[in-house]
């Protein structure tokens, strides 16, 4: 049996390749203007899948960057409050050894009194220290304040202020007021300012709680730095990891420059003998259909 060929069906087959020559040589234009190998899912289904895999984790690993960079500053301002805190209540102390002093009269000890009560109003105004409008000391209470200035009272709930820092690890952001004697500091400072306004020698009691409450500003101090560098540690690893997702997603969606210039080459000859070759094929006539 056999086939009628029609001159309609020869020029149909041969639109048919000319449009699959100029579809694929159109697809690697469009990859190389746009430097992409991937413009659509149907493209490549696999490679797909792997690029949305890693640009969900990349972007996992600029918010951890994000949460970093905010538990940094917060430790960084809290470390500078107990510094500060440290020296203050230093201060304090230098105050009471003078007081020892049995040579001072009431007057001198009125005046190391003041400088006392002074210092009091400083120290709790740095327990009140707050990081974008959040007391650091003081957990996640409501409000500004870890101290009240009118009261001594401490109002903080020692709640941890967790932060995540990478996708297996947290970090403790803030440090508990009663860890660095929030909760007693008020009121020890009040009696040592009663205490140095009057002529008896400071108690020895005072110096002892005092130095207490100046080792738990120095451990909190210490803790805060090993955090820091714990930090420091962990953007390291995180920055490494998202400078890695880079590479694969170029690796996965970028074409290959030399061989894409190479098929795409390949592909405009292709075409050019197709459209030479179909040239020849369709040259009929109405004469040709006469003979």
């Amino acid at each position: 049996m056999t086939l009628r060929v029609t001159q309609g069906s020869i020029s149909a087959s041969t639109l048919r390749g000319l449009q699959t020559n100029l579809g694929r040589l159109q697809d690697l234009q469009a990859q190389l203007s746009s430097g992409k190998r991937i413009s659509v899912p149907s493209d490549d289904p696999s490679a797909t899948a792997s690029a949305m895999t890693f640009r969900s984790q990349q972007a996992a690993d600029v918010q951890y960057l994000r949460n970093i960079d905010q538990v940094t500053a917060r430790l960084g301002v809290t470390d500078s409050t107990l510094t500060s805190l440290s020296d203050r209540v230093r201060s304090v102390r230098e105050l009471m050894v003078q007081a020892q002093n049995g040579g001072m009269g009431a007057d001198s000890r009125a005046a190391l009194a003041s400088q006392a009560a002074a210092l009091k109003s400083e120290i709790i105004g740095l327990y009140n220290t707050t990081y974008l409008d959040r007391p650091v000391f003081a957990g996640t209470v409501a409000g500004q304040l870890a101290i009240d200035p009118t009261t001594g009272a401490y109002v903080g709930n020692d709640q941890p202020v967790v932060t995540r820092i990478s996708r297996d690890a947290t970090i403790r952001a803030d440090v508990k007021g009663t860890d660095v004697a929030a909760d007693t500091m008020p009121a020890l400072l009040d009696r040592i300012v009663t205490d140095l306004g009057s002529t008896n020698p400071v108690p020895s009691a005072d110096f002892t709680d005092l130095d207490a409450a100046m080792s738990k500003i120095q451990q909190a101090l210490g803790d805060v730095g090993a955090r820091e560098a714990r930090i420091d540690a962990a953007k390291a690893n995180v920055d490494s990891h998202r400078l890695d997702l880079t590479s694969r997603i170029s690796e996965n969606e970028d074409v290959d420059l030399p061989a894409t210039i190479m098929n795409l080459q390949s592909q405009q000859v292709a075409y050019q003998s197709a459209l030479g070759a179909s040239a020849k094929i369709l040259q009929t006539s109405l004469l040709d259909f006469l003979r």
